[in-house]
């Protein structure tokens, strides 16, 4: 193919991971560039000035044609833009079957991204049944079973223990102390006994209980 003069705006360009570009337009204030993506294809891109500065450099003693010729030719594969294909035929002759089969392959690398995204949306949904199937989950728990456990831990202190335990704490009278258990358990008033009965038993039981008030 026979060449074209190069354009004093088109610079092959690099960043410090030697990623290349190529510099298409130049204003004060903002660039136009093509980078090298294998994935999105060749497309004209558009930064700020100063931005472009800090990312790229000038590739000193690499021809614009080398580097447009490179990128046509990757464009066979990776596709390219109109736009794009339109820069390049500043520097090279850029063939309607060449410019036919780069369009081509930026169509087709366009839609294969549009259907990932749209693949990757369907997917998500999935997620949220997860989390349902991790809340409901303890409801198949047997931890309500334990509830008739804690009733019979409580049934636990009888009419004879609690007779005891306030013998012990002597701050009640017999009286008292019967009158708080009979509350407790229905007790007979034919049992009111059972308080000096208790405090003779923890006697003999070497316990030592204060005497009655």
């Amino acid at each position: 193919m026979a060449s074209k003069k190069p354009t004093p705006g088109i610079i092959p360009c690099y960043d410090r991971q030697r990623r290349t570009c190529i510099q298409v337009e130049r204003t004060d204030t903002h660039v136009k560039y093509i980078p090298l993506d294998v994935n999105e294809g060749l497309q004209v891109l558009t930064a700020a000035a100063n931005e472009f500065d800090q990312w790229y450099e000038p590739m000193v003693n690499y021809p614009a044609e080398k580097a447009c010729q490179l990128f046509l030719n990757y464009s066979q594969t990776i596709g390219a833009t109109k736009e794009a294909l339109g820069y390049l035929g500043q520097i090279v002759n850029v063939s309607k079957q060449e410019a036919d089969m780069a369009t081509t392959n930026k169509t087709a690398a366009t839609e294969k991204a549009a259907a990932t995204k749209t693949a990757a949306k369907k997917v998500a949904p999935a997620k949220p049944a997860a989390k349902s199937a991790a809340k409901t989950a303890p409801v198949k728990t047997a931890k309500p079973a334990a509830k008739p456990a804690a009733k019979t831990g409580e049934k636990k202190t009888s009419a004879a223990q609690m007779f005891q335990d306030l013998i012990m704490q002597g701050k009640l009278t017999d009286d008292q102390i019967f009158e708080k258990v009979q509350a407790q358990f229905g007790l007979d008033e034919k049992k009111r006994g059972y308080t000096k009965w208790y405090r003779n038993y923890l006697k003999k039981q070497g316990m030592n209980p204060p005497e009655a008030k």
